[in-house]
C-alpha cells in the first residue's frame, strides 16, 4: 500500500510541476547619453521588471512585460503602459531574455516615467541601436532622445522550483519506491 501511495505522490508532484516555468523577474540597469546637446541630460536607472513568459519564438525568449520600478538620478520608471491604451504609439512590451539577445525590438516598450519634467512616457526600443524616448505629456512635441549605452538584464532567482527541481524530487521517490517494492518481493534469507 505504501508503494501505490509513493508511487501516486510522485505521479502527482510530475503532473503539477510547472514544465514551463521560467524566471519571470529580472533586474536591469539602463545608461544613456544624451543623442541632444542639453547638458546633464545623461541617467542610469537601476530596478526590477517582471512579466509572463513568451515562447511565440521559442528560439528567442521574452516576457510580456507586466510591471517595472526603476531609479537614478532623478528618474524613475513608475509602471508599464498597457497594450491599446495609448494608440500615440506602435509598441509590443517584450523584453527578451536570452543573455546575448536585444532585449527589446523595434516597437519596444511604453513605460511611466517619473522624470525632472514631471511625469512622462518612455519609449525604449532598438531600432538598430537602443534609444529611450522621454515625452512630456504637457507638450507631446517635447522629445527628450537618449542612446542607450548599455542595457543590461539579469535574471533573479525564482521563488518557485524550476522543472529539474521538480524531475529530481519525483525521481527520488520514485527510486525509494522502487527500493521499497524490491525489498518486499524479495525472497527473505532463512
Amino acid at each position: 500500500m505504501r508503494i501505490r501511495i509513493l508511487c501516486l505522490a510522485a505521479s502527482a508532484l510530475l503532473a503539477a510541476s510547472p514544465l514551463a516555468a521560467r524566471a519571470d523577474s529580472y533586474t536591469f540597469t539602463i545608461s544613456t547619453s544624451p543623442t541632444n546637446t542639453t547638458p546633464g541630460t545623461t541617467f542610469v536607472v537601476s530596478g526590477t521588471l517582471s512579466g509572463t513568459l513568451n515562447l511565440s519564438d521559442p528560439s528567442n525568449p521574452a516576457i510580456d512585460l507586466t510591471s517595472i520600478t526603476g531609479a537614478g538620478q532623478g528618474y524613475t520608471f513608475t509602471g508599464v503602459v498597457p497594450l491599446g491604451s495609448n494608440p500615440g504609439f506602435a509598441y509590443d512590451n517584450l523584453v527578451f531574455t536570452n543573455p546575448n539577445a536585444v532585449h527589446v525590438d523595434a516597437l519596444g516598450d511604453l513605460l511611466t516615467l517619473s522624470s525632472p519634467i514631471g511625469t512622462s512616457l518612455a519609449h525604449v526600443y532598438n531600432n538598430g541601436t537602443y534609444h529611450v524616448d522621454v515625452f512630456d505629456p504637457n507638450d507631446p512635441v517635447d522629445i527628450t532622445p537618449f542612446a542607450i549605452d548599455s542595457f543590461i538584464l539579469t535574471p533573479t532567482p525564482s521563488a518557485v522550483p524550476e522543472p529539474s527541481s521538480w524531475l529530481l524530487l519525483a525521481t527520488g521517490i520514485l527510486a525509494l519506491a522502487t527500493a521499497a517494492a524490491t525489498r518486499k518481493l524479495a525472497p527473505r534469507a532463512q
